[in-house]
């Protein structure tokens, strides 16, 4: 029995095509990723609206609050982020089933888990340990290789894989009950590592995090809001921290927020601006 460890290595001799693709695993691929497409576009994507295991560990309160309170004053997802979400859909399914290729042991594919009453899907289990797998950025991959996601969590990922873990302790498949991995791939390079991380601490606190989590939703909306940083060092303008880029309710909480486009289409969301940036200033951007 292959043990999670040579997972990687595998992975990558069937890439090299030395054994282990088969035609049933074509198929297979082939019907999730069309089966995810008819998820992602046959309808309107619609915000949850309530509070999910993918949610809790969100840094910003603020955001938690509106996602499960408010969902509807958020911006409306773009098009093009839409796009992207559907190539991650397709990058995890394409390496889970390189997983079953490589001869490793895959279970409990999008398990229903539920965590004193909060609910969420896991990704898999993988030769006993909870795994969850991402499609990412160079810069988000480096965290994964490097194992410092738990000192720069701008997503609140490490939260999201240990409630997995809380929530398997007595699942007999889930053979490992205080570890769990990301298993990532950089969308741009096409790298893959995976991330294993030790939960003991994290699951001694999750009844206090969960607990905490519903306390906070049930509650009036927090005032507090992630602050802005500067935009550079030698800049008295101020912009968005990096947790708030991409949060579709940034303009709730900064309604004169200003958008101006760097080179290379870069976007800076400024918040003060003292000096007037000499480039374009967006107005029109559709979507976080």
């Amino acid at each position: 029995m292959k043990k999670i460890d040579t997972l990687i290595d595998d992975i990558e001799s069937v890439i090299y095509g030395l054994g282990g693709w088969t035609r049933s695993i074509a198929l297979n691929l082939g019907q999730n990723i069309g089966i995810s497409a008819s998820k992602r576009f046959s309808k309107p994507q619609e915000p949850r609206g309530y509070l999910s295991l993918s949610a809790v560990g969100t840094p910003c309160k603020r955001k938690l609050w509106y996602k499960v309170n408010q969902p509807a004053i958020g911006e409306p997802l773009s098009a093009d982020l839409l796009l992207r979400f559907f190539y991650g859909d397709m990058i995890e399914e394409l390496i889970l089933a390189m997983v079953r290729a490589s001869g490793h042991k895959l279970e409990g594919s999008q398990d229903r888990l539920d965590v004193y009453g909060i609910r969420g899907h896991r990704d898999c289990i993988i030769d006993g340990m909870t795994v969850d797998v991402k499609s990412c950025s160079p810069s988000a991959f480096k965290k994964f290789k490097k194992g410092t996601l738990r000192d720069d969590d701008t997503f609140g990922y490490i939260s999201q894989l240990s409630s997995y873990v809380y929530a398997g302790k007595n699942d007999p498949l889930v053979t490992n009950k205080t570890h769990g991995a990301f298993l990532a791939v950089d969308k741009v390079s096409g790298e893959i590592c995976l991330d294993v991380y030790d939960f003991t601490e994290d699951l001694e606190t999750k009844e206090a995090e969960m607990l905490a989590a519903k306390e906070l939703v049930a509650g009036d909306m927090p005032k507090d809001v992630i602050p802005p940083v500067p935009q550079s060092t030698t800049s008295p303008n101020t912009k968005l921290a990096s947790n708030c880029r991409f949060c579709e309710f940034k303009k709730v909480c900064w309604p004169n927020l200003r958008i101006f486009e760097y080179a290379e289409g870069r976007l800076e969301y400024l918040v003060h601006v003292e000096k007037e940036p000499k480039v374009k200033e967006i107005t029109n951007v559709k979507g976080s």
